[in-house]
């Protein structure tokens, strides 16, 4: 079992934090929570960085006196959108300098040193390394790192992350400012790739859709693996703009009406609007679902399309087979009631699903990204040495 660790992701609206640990392939959750900020984080940068800075703090010691729980966070892994994402594969090979030529975790260092400084020479930042294969003398395979096998000679294939430095800049800047360290940056759809590959019936190859308030990440993945990412601005807030407009109510109620009917097909023995609202002149205005629906639909329809200009564009250099990839759909506005229905016969994909996280304690399908940055540390090793603190400890109250 790994130690605990906080995996924390920043929302356009509010911060996502996981406390946690990997067992057996899966996720066991200790404390999982949101914090509202407003919308303040934009793609690749931040509106409000002092209002941000001091929701970090908030969580750096953190107590919830109903579950009679305080933690202490001192490092967490944090996610990163892929804004100007490359993917691409590596081979590095390095002399295996242990005993008996036995490969150590030494070797294991040595040949992600050799992809950190092949790195240095690369316009972009590099992010993660995500080791495919270990090749030792004689052809000899293997997927995890082959410690106290012996041979001459150690090969790693592995694919590596990089963004554009001022991506990963601003996000650690932003975490480090509020009192908390990087323990390690994860690309965020590679995150949820992990997750998802920890749930038997999710196929290997896929698009994978992350739907947020106001952005989506289209990501193409491979062998349970990420390569490559398309990002749009279109999230569930924009149906939820539309509303308040349409219905002249407030973001609250909004909200709730989106949540509560989506696109609503029901047939009724009755017609009841869905709400009254004031002209402002004193006269009553009744919404019914075929208003709501339509307002939904008409929302969807702009963000089918954009869907589908980000698959052509992430798909440009393969063959148009793959557009027929299953679509998989997470995040919080992949929850929107009739959402599947009304998208499948308009994307290539031949099969759409909503596929929610199953950690108890952290169901909610915001928190994707993080619970797949706990599987990701637990089964890759960080790129870079970890010779800084570990995770603050976690305690509980004791019972008055």
């Amino acid at each position: 079992m790994e130690k605990p660790v906080a995996a924390i992701e920043f929302g356009s609206k509010k911060i996502k934090l996981v406390v946690g640990y990997e067992l057996d392939g899966q996720v066991y959750v200790l404390y999982a929570l949101t914090k509202p900020y407003g919308h303040i984080v934009e793609p690749g940068k931040f509106s409000d960085f002092a209002k941000l800075t001091q929701n970090v703090k908030e969580v750096h010691d953190f107590s919830d006196p109903s579950a009679k729980l305080k933690l202490t966070i001192s490092e967490a892994l944090l996610a990163i959108p892929p804004y100007g994402l490359d993917v691409f594969e590596t081979k590095q090979v390095t002399t295996v300098i242990g005993e008996e030529s036995k490969i150590n975790t030494i070797d294991i260092r040595n040949i992600y040193a050799l992809i950190r400084n092949a790195s240095n020479e690369m316009e972009n930042a590099l992010i993660d390394v995500i080791p495919e294969t270990y090749i030792l003398d004689q052809g000899r395979t293997f997927t995890l790192p082959p410690i106290g096998v012996s041979s001459s000679t150690l090969s790693m294939v592995a694919k590596v992350h990089t963004l554009p430095h001022k991506i990963p800049t601003a996000y650690q800047t932003a975490l480090k400012s509020g009192g908390i360290n990087v323990k390690r940056l994860v690309i965020a759809p590679f995150a949820a790739a992990k997750l998802l590959a920890s749930y038997s019936e999710i196929p290997n190859d896929y698009i994978l859709v992350d739907i947020g308030s106001d952005i989506t990440m289209v990501s193409l993945i491979g062998n349970e693996t990420l390569y490559a990412s398309r990002t749009f601005e279109w999230g569930g807030d924009h149906i939820t703009e539309r509303i308040i407009e349409a219905f002249n109510i407030n973001e609250a109620d909004a909200e709730k009406y989106k949540i509560l009917y989506g696109i609503d097909k029901r047939e009724m023995n009755f017609r009841a609007p869905v709400c009254k609202t004031d002209d402002g002149e004193g006269h009553e205005v009744k919404h019914y679902r075929e208003e709501l629906n339509s307002l939904i639909k008409s929302e969807l329809e702009t963000f089918t399309k954009q869907l589908n200009s980000a698959v052509d564009d992430l798909l440009t250099d393969y063959g148009t087979t793959y557009k027929k990839l299953p679509m998989i759909l997470v995040g919080g506005g992949s929850q929107l009631h009739g959402l599947v229905e009304y998208i499948t016969p308009k994307v290539p994909s031949e099969t759409v699903k909503v596929v929610t996280p199953r950690s108890f304690g952290a169901r909610n399908p915001t928190f994707t990204n993080c619970l797949g940055m706990i599987l990701a540390h637990a089964n890759n090793p960080s790129v870079y040495d970890e010779n800084h603190p570990r995770f603050g400890q976690v305690t509980r109250d004791p019972i008055k």
